[in-house]
């Protein structure tokens, strides 16, 4: 469970970085106008050539890099509920970084969130092997194979 709760961490981390960087790029490119073909097809270019974007987007790759290495360890329903703690360390580098304003109500959404998130990983979680001993027993089945 440690080693799923490190990646998930380091994950949540660079996601949460990654948002604000490419946050801060979309600042510089500017909102888009006009949605015509060419226009768009210009516009994502000069977004995509954006060093605060390219960096965000590299920051995204590594959580999904993480994730893919939680769920190689972890059952779904813990792993991916983690990912929920990306929300606080946004929204707190959104203030700091951003100087953006959240609301009270916002905070508190996000603290239940995480409140969540402790309680998830508060029940733990069976090994793979467990799990699927378990899942043949209640399927009646006999041959309990390891790999």
């Amino acid at each position: 469970m440690l080693r799923t709760v490190i990646a998930v961490l380091v994950a949540t981390l660079a996601g949460a970085v990654g948002q604000i960087l490419l946050r801060r790029g979309m600042q510089i490119v500017g909102a888009m106008e006009s949605y015509m073909p060419l226009d768009m097809l210009a516009y994502f270019w000069k977004a995509l050539c954006q060093p605060h974007v390219i960096a965000g987007t590299a920051l995204s790759a590594v959580f999904y890099f993480c994730i893919l290495a939680a769920l190689s360890w972890s059952e779904v329903t813990v792993a991916v509920p983690l990912t929920a703690l990306e929300y606080g360390f946004t929204a707190v580098l959104a203030v700091t970084i951003l100087k953006e304003a959240v609301p009270p109500m916002r905070w508190a959404g996000i603290a239940f969130v995480i409140v969540g998130v402790i309680l998830i990983t508060a029940g733990g979680e069976r090994s793979a092997p467990e799990a699927k001993i378990s899942m043949q027993r209640s399927t009646g089945s006999a041959d309990l194979e390891r790999h």
